[in-house]
């Protein structure tokens, strides 16, 4: 018989795969990193809605517009955040779990800049965010981004530790950054033994070339892909959101 957090995760993750519309940009980079673009959380919705992604990863002001407005789409909640306005490279925990479950949050999404200055900080917090999921049996979703120097790097070696230390710490499920290559992708998803989403990262100008990195990372293992700017920034973002889906799902 299934736990409840088992049949949360299958919600979300059917058959194993998933497409989630990630939104929890403007709260890192502000608004006016996206002039032109409608930042509208019930357009959003609708997107995410039409373009039938599984859930939508939110913070929580955006999730209770959605909820009051746009009730039917499952969200995850985005617990951690920081801002771009700040040179420290640490994500606290902006808000509860309780609150999550407040407005019928379906997962908990949490990030940790692996081998950032104050990586401990974000290690001590998903200890606590994942002590409350396991009591409320919610899915937790761990963001395992590397830092080396506080940059990031998408070096296969240092996702690999990411990817790897988030299994290791017992999160359901790793979000992290593409590696480049199917190849060296494959070794990502190899020794990551919980489902890993890839992180669909910043808008690219041609649509061929993004589709090809989801064509790649699900060829080479990934569960699927959390996507945001290469969708919401979009004239045509519902159709490349079903796209994306189409690759995702495909037998």
């Amino acid at each position: 018989m299934l736990s409840i957090k088992e049949k949360r995760l299958r919600r979300i993750m059917k058959e194993g795969r998933c497409v989630l519309l990630a939104f929890d940009h403007a709260v890192e980079h502000g608004p006016h990193k996206y002039e032109g673009v409608c930042l509208d959380p019930l357009r959003i919705a609708s997107i995410a809605d039409k373009g039938k992604a599984d859930a939508l990863i939110v913070h929580i002001g955006t999730g209770r517009i959605i909820k009051e407005n746009y009730g039917k789409i499952p969200f995850i909640i985005k617990v951690t955040g920081r801002t771009s306005l700040s040179p420290t490279m640490v994500q606290e925990i902006v808000t509860t779990v309780d609150e999550a479950i407040d407005i019928g949050a379906i997962g908990i999404a949490a990030t940790v800049y692996v081998g950032s200055s104050m990586e401990y900080v974000m290690l001590r917090n998903l200890a606590e965010i994942k002590l409350r999921c396991l009591q409320e049996e919610l899915p937790l979703f761990a963001f395992m981004y590397p830092r080396v120097n506080d940059k990031k790097t998408t070096n296969v070696n240092f996702v690999r530790y990411a990817a790897r230390l988030g299994a290791e710490l017992g999160v359901d499920v790793v979000k992290t950054y593409y590696t480049g290559s199917k190849e060296s992708f494959e070794r990502v998803v190899k020794e990551c033994f919980v489902p890993l989403l890839v992180a669909g990262g910043i808008k690219t100008e041609r649509e061929e070339e993004f589709l090809k990195i989801v064509k790649d990372a699900i060829s080479a293992g990934a569960s699927g892909i959390a996507v945001g700017r290469n969708v919401w920034m979009r004239d045509d973002a519902i159709e490349m959101l079903r796209k994306i889906r189409e690759i995702v799902v495909k037998k």
